[in-house]
C-alpha cells in the first residue's frame, strides 16, 4: 500500500467518523475556522504594521475585523452556527416562495406534483434548519463534510488504480 491509497483510506474513515458524529465535526470545523481566521488576521495584522512603517497609507481595520471574528468564532462556535441556521434556512424559505411564486405566475392550470414538491420541500427544510439553530447547522455541516470527505477519499483510490 502506498502513501497515496493510505491518503485515501484516511478520508474515507475520516468521512465516515464525519456521518456518524456530524455534531461534534460541525463543531470542530467551525472552530477550526475560527482558528484559521485568527491566524490569518494576526499575519495580515504583521504585513500591514510593516508596510505602515514603510510609508505606505493602510488600514489596520480589515486585520483587526478578522481577528475579533476569529476570537468569536473560536471561543463561541455555537454563535457562528447559529447564524448560518438562520441565514442558510431563510434563504431555503425565501427560494421555497420564490419557487412557488414563480409556478403560480406562469400561467399552468395544474403544475405537475414534482414542480410543487421541490419548493415546499425546501421551505419545510428551512423552518427546520431554523427550528434545529446551531445543532441543525453542525449536523448539515458534519455530514456535507463527510461526503465530500468520502468523495475525495474514493476519487483518489481510483486515481491510485490507474498510475
Amino acid at each position: 500500500m502506498n502513501s497515496r491509497q493510505l491518503s485515501a483510506i484516511i478520508s474515507i474513515l475520516l468521512g465516515v467518523a464525519a456521518i456518524v458524529l456530524p455534531y461534534l465535526v460541525g463543531t470542530f470545523a467551525v472552530m477550526l475556522l475560527g482558528g484559521v481566521m485568527l491566524a490569518s488576521g494576526v499575519v495580515a495584522l504583521i504585513y500591514v504594521n510593516a508596510a505602515r512603517r514603510e510609508g505606505l497609507p493602510v488600514s489596520v481595520f480589515a486585520p483587526w475585523t478578522q481577528i475579533i471574528a476569529g476570537v468569536v468564532i473560536f471561543v463561541w462556535p455555537g454563535l457562528a452556527l447559529w447564524l448560518v441556521a438562520v441565514l442558510l434556512g431563510g434563504g431555503m424559505i425565501l427560494s421555497g416562495i420564490t419557487s412557488l411564486a414563480t409556478i403560480r405566475d406562469s400561467g399552468i392550470v395544474n403544475p405537475p406534483l414534482s414542480r410543487r414538491i421541490g419548493p415546499w420541500a425546501g421551505i419545510a427544510l428551512g423552518v427546520l434548519l431554523i427550528a434545529m439553530g446551531a445543532t441543525g447547522s453542525a449536523i448539515l455541516l458534519g455530514i456535507v463534510l463527510g461526503v465530500a470527505l468520502i468523495g475525495r477519499g474514493l476519487q483518489q483510490w481510483r486515481f491510485t488504480a490507474w498510475t
